[in-house]
């Protein structure tokens, strides 16, 4: 274990090296299992593993780009790879402002790439020997680096992060005062477009008396991985699986054999909607350095999300466009999360929990708003959907409800109508006409009717809301200006319509 001294010093604390022989002949001896074997497949990620420590990988939200933290140019940093074809390729360290002259590594990144938390030791800005830091991915490099503050860091060592990805819980590893004993699993939470709060212990059912590390939040915001060298196992540190049941932590799951070891097993990473694992260890296939591997599948996986992909763009030049998208619950109307998309190239990743029903709403400076609606069965299986947004600065179609012939607004439209009402105030100069548009099923003149006290209705809406009559006019069109077929059951949905759009700014 003499090849780990730097990584220790970083992100692997071994606390009995610094305690008195008496000391360690008092850690209590860790109770030892037969572990489950499972049918899975282990190979080192040879293409990207040098001869030194290579651990903690981070996959990005896509798949296709990996951070991890490793010593092989003498100092701790954090490196990335590209994944080309089957395997990893073009590794490089990521430079300022993430590295420094002194240690830095084990990342944590929200599923759309826009913010990192990452540890790094003996800053001048540190109120331990490491903290945790957050940075922000602007115009294609990581910029705006700054600690996380007294409420997550502490004077002692805190370190190995793990973000929600919906980004309101942080999960991290410190040997602060408050603990079980060695190094325990902590968690700060925050609201939406809140402070981090202070953090607090995870608690006996996952933390114990010997060293727990490398916490990894799965995309279901629930299953919890970690490592423990003093629950039930079978090596060094063994990776488990514990489950958030609203009130407390379920009993910690040993992940078995093949994954688990006589050797340490640590630091999980998973790829979003399949069923690689991504994990680091020093069996003996690495040569007492640590490697990573892929295990697939994962035993004992989390439970399934829905992820929406796509590219953000100018409707008119296909440009690529930085977007925040905002997450929010149809029912409640509150907020869950919040994404960006690539500023560079588009993409975004957004990732949805089963058992409700979202809209999605995109915004970018000088565009209207764009709002989708996507609705997860609490059944659902893993799922990725496809979704390519493209602004416009004009026209947009709102995201309303109306019951059956009916021109009475269901309470699911506020969603999108209080955005409205939002850009609206924003920008206090524009005119906007409100068009109402049917299918061609029913008489012309009744559905130009129907159009028009459709479109009264959003109007009344907004001005109810506060925005001035005098900026709006509501315009009913009945079947006069479909967008695609009447004759097919999904052109009818959407000829049936009301538009948003600016006449004069």
């Amino acid at each position: 274990m003499n090849k780990h001294t730097r990584i220790m010093t970083l992100l692997l604390p071994i606390l009995l090296l610094s305690l008195p022989a008496w000391a360690q002949d008092e850690k209590p001896i860790r109770p030892s299992i037969t572990p489950e074997a499972y049918d899975v497949s282990i190979r080192a990620l040879s293409a990207l593993n040098s001869s030194a420590n290579d651990f903690a990988p981070l996959l990005l939200g896509n798949g296709r780009v990996m951070y991890f933290t490793s010593d092989r140019d003498g100092d701790q940093n954090i490196y990335s790879a590209v994944q080309g074809g089957s395997n990893w390729e073009q590794a490089q360290e990521a430079g300022p402002p993430l590295n420094t002259s002194g240690d830095e590594g084990g990342t944590t990144i929200t599923p759309d790439g826009h913010w990192m938390v990452f540890t790094a030791c003996d800053r001048s800005d540190g109120l331990g020997d490491c903290d945790l830091y957050i940075a922000e991915y602007v115009g294609g490099s990581w910029r705006n680096v700054k600690n996380l503050g007294a409420k997550v860091n502490s004077p002692s060592w805190d370190s190995q992060p793990s973000i929600s990805p919906d980004g309101l819980m942080l999960f991290f590893v410190s040997e602060r005062p408050g603990g079980s004993g060695g190094t325990d699993i902590w968690m700060s939470s925050r609201s939406y477009g809140g402070e981090w709060q202070q953090a607090v212990n995870l608690g006996r059912t996952v933390n114990t008396s010997g060293d727990e590390l490398a916490p990894c939040i799965a995309a279901d915001n629930t299953t919890l991985y970690f490592s423990s060298d003093m629950h039930p196992g079978i090596g060094g540190q063994d990776v488990y699986r514990t489950r958030n049941t609203g009130s407390s932590w379920s009993s910690p799951q040993h992940l078995g054999t093949p994954v688990n070891s006589e050797y340490d097993d640590y630091f999980c990473s998973l790829k979003l909607n399949s069923e690689d694992m991504y994990f680091a260890s020093n069996r003996a296939s690495s040569g007492e350095d640590l490697d990573i591997f892929l295990a697939i599948p994962n035993p004992l996986p989390p439970g399934s999300v829905t992820t929406v992909v796509g590219n953000v763009t100018d409707s008119q030049s296909q440009t690529p466009l930085g977007a925040t998208l905002t997450v929010r619950d149809i029912q409640s109307n509150e907020i869950v999360s919040s994404f960006e998309s690539d500023a560079v190239d588009g993409s975004y990743v957004v990732v949805l929990q089963p058992g409700k029903t979202y809209v999605i709403t995109a915004e970018s400076p000088g565009y209207l708003f764009y709002s989708d609606r996507f609705e997860v069965p609490s059944d659902s299986k893993n799922t990725s959907v496809r979704k390519d947004i493209a602004m416009t600065r004009d026209i947009v179609r709102l995201l309303v409800y109306f019951d059956f012939d009916q021109a009475s607004l269901q309470p699911a439209s506020a969603v999108d109508l209080n955005r409205a009402v939002d850009w609206l105030k924003a920008n206090p100069t524009v005119k906007v006409e409100l068009s109402g548009h049917t299918d061609n099923v029913g008489a012309k003149d009744y559905n130009k009717k129907l159009s028009q006290d459709r479109a009264q209705s959003v109007m009344d809406y907004l001005v109810g809301k506060g925005v001035s009559p005098a900026r709006l006019r509501a315009m009913g069109y009945g079947m006069e200006q479909p967008i695609t077929t009447n004759d097919t059951d999904e052109g009818r949905a959407m000829n049936r319509r009301v538009e948003f759009r600016v006449v004069s700014r």
